[in-house]
């Protein structure tokens, strides 16, 4: 780690500090019996392909990167990695009879829209102080390009996280195909039979990007001024961060295969 002290490293951390919404994830009784019924099922009924598993961690909180191109993307996540990967949705689904049951079962963490990006961000917190595993689409919604290249500019909100937990590993996921499977607007008909894949990195931190001179860059003395900068300039500072690291994972998800 280019640098960075363990000092440097805990000034960072308190530096980008998130203050979690302190509200508790839903509990889900039915989350491993729907694991246990679908992965068999997407065994059977998918042609998927899957490269990089190997390097997803089996336990503890973890943060799982990939574009979104689907309604399924978040299922094939889910069985591609075998975890209870918590993502979070916006409150009118926990609204809708049917839809409420849905969202809690498959672990979706209600967010208030109304209080803006921040409430989301601090549910993600929540998660990840929870010690679950977290799943995230950095581009914030579904590709509403209707051709290639579908991947868009990534939100921020992915590095906020990440500077958040820093010795969280964070894995980031191309996901190709699953757009032809079931594209956005269509009815709910899935094309099975198309084929699929979903490629994994290896993990990093932030912790290890920050130090690292192809990532942050940074040094004990940048984040000692760091902690000297008045509010606006220091928000300033954050912002170019969270940007570059943003712009590197829609990069390496491009790499990775996303269209």
């Amino acid at each position: 780690m280019a640098g960075l002290s363990e000092e440097g490293l805990a000034n960072l951390a308190k530096i980008m500090h998130i203050e979690p919404a302190g509200r508790p994830i839903p509990s889900t009784p039915y989350y491993t019996g729907l694991l246990n019924f679908t992965i068999p099922l997407f065994n059977i009924i998918t042609r998927l392909k899957i490269y990089g598993s190997e390097n997803i961690p089996h336990k503890g909180p973890v943060i799982v990167a990939a574009n979104h191109l689907s309604h399924l993307d978040p299922a094939l996540a889910i069985f591609s990695t075998r975890r209870k990967l918590f993502y979070l949705a916006k409150d009118e689904h926990f609204k809708k009879m049917g839809w409420r049951q849905l969202m809690l079962a498959t672990g979706q963490v209600e967010t208030n829209r109304s209080f803006g990006g921040d409430d989301a961000i601090a549910r993600a917190a929540d998660v990840l102080e929870a010690g679950m595993p977290l799943g995230i689409f950095p581009e914030g919604t579904r590709s509403r390009n209707s051709s290639p290249p579908f991947l868009a500019r990534g939100k921020t909100g992915i590095a906020r996280i990440a500077a958040a937990f820093p010795d969280v590993p964070v894995i980031f996921c191309g996901i190709k195909g699953s757009r032809e499977i079931l594209a956005p607007g269509e009815p709910f008909l899935p094309r099975f039979w198309k084929k699929t894949e979903l490629r994994f990195s290896s993990t990093i931190t932030w912790n290890e990007w920050a130090g690292h001179e192809k990532g942050g860059g940074l040094t004990d003395s940048e984040i000692n001024n760091m902690g000297k900068l008045s509010e606006e300039k220091l928000h300033d500072k954050k912002r170019l961060l969270y940007r570059k690291f943003t712009n590197q994972t829609i990069a390496t998800i491009a790499a990775l295969g996303a269209p």
